[in-house]
């Protein structure tokens, strides 16, 4: 088996509600346990991070599916590497929406995540690691 992870970002066409984004990680967590795909997924003010974890054809299928979604736009992919083993094994998908209260807690990723815009992960992909780890012990729902 070779794990791979793929991270992306994108800007929502819509408003997202709690309940909407509930719906949404449902739905992603049933399809990722039948693909075996684990990830995390940041959600603030309308800009989407996203980690998929899994089999390499797997998660690039899923990338291309969740590239076509007309909820969002922009979709820039940060990076996508082999990895020795997932960053986000028991998750199918963990989730945090990130507030002015997550910011504040967090030195060092104030400034650029108060106003987050694909083209900066474009340009600094070990930041999309970063902030991804730092979310992982931060489960919102």
């Amino acid at each position: 088996m070779s794990l791979n992870c793929l991270v992306y970002v994108s800007l929502a066409n819509q408003e997202m509600s709690d309940n909407h984004l509930q719906s949404m990680l449902k739905k992603a967590r049933e399809k990722n346990e039948k693909l075996s795909i684990t990830g995390m997924l940041l959600y603030r003010d309308g800009f989407f991070m996203q980690a998929l974890e899994g089999e390499l054809k797997d998660i690039e299928d899923l990338f291309n599916t969740i590239s076509q979604d007309q909820r969002h736009r922009d979709v820039l992919l940060i990076y996508k590497k082999p990895i020795q083993q997932r960053g986000f094994p028991d998750w199918t998908m963990g989730f945090n929406k990130i507030d002015e209260e997550c910011l504040d807690s967090i030195d060092g990723y104030t400034n650029f995540l108060k106003n987050p815009t694909p083209e900066f992960f474009k340009q600094k992909a070990s930041e999309a690691e970063a902030v991804l780890d730092q979310f992982k012990h931060q489960l919102f729902f």
